[in-house]
């Protein structure tokens, strides 16, 4: 778990330049987007993993109607997967908190 939240430092760093970003920026919602794509490509790898061993065609079923939308299951899925992420990392405080934990961090220095 502490890797992954030192790659969610890294994302974060990033964007945040050490607290010298400009405004235009918007290093949070930059971070949480970049998150949100990892987060969904797992989720196709997992549904595609699991779809092999459980019957999932319900839900295939039900968004079946967003076939003609361009990216339209995408778009759904990002649409539901955004407040929780924007909760639990912009609201919450976790990345000003990852951030702080690894801004001076063993593992962020070059030396060894």
């Amino acid at each position: 778990m502490r890797i992954a939240q030192y790659l969610i430092f890294l994302i974060f760093n990033n964007y945040y330049k050490n607290g010298n970003y400009k405004e235009a920026d918007i290093p949070y919602f930059s971070t949480t987007g970049v998150i949100m794509l990892y987060e969904f490509f797992i989720l196709i790898v997992g549904m595609h993993f699991i779809g092999k061993h459980v019957d999932i065609s319900f839900i295939t079923s039900y968004l079946s109607p967003l076939n003609n939308v361009v990216y339209g299951r995408g778009m759904v899925t990002c649409a539901l997967m955004y407040p929780a992420n924007h909760y639990y990392f912009i609201k919450k405080n976790k990345l000003d908190q990852i951030y702080d934990e690894f801004k001076n961090a063993r593992i962020n220095t070059k030396k060894k």
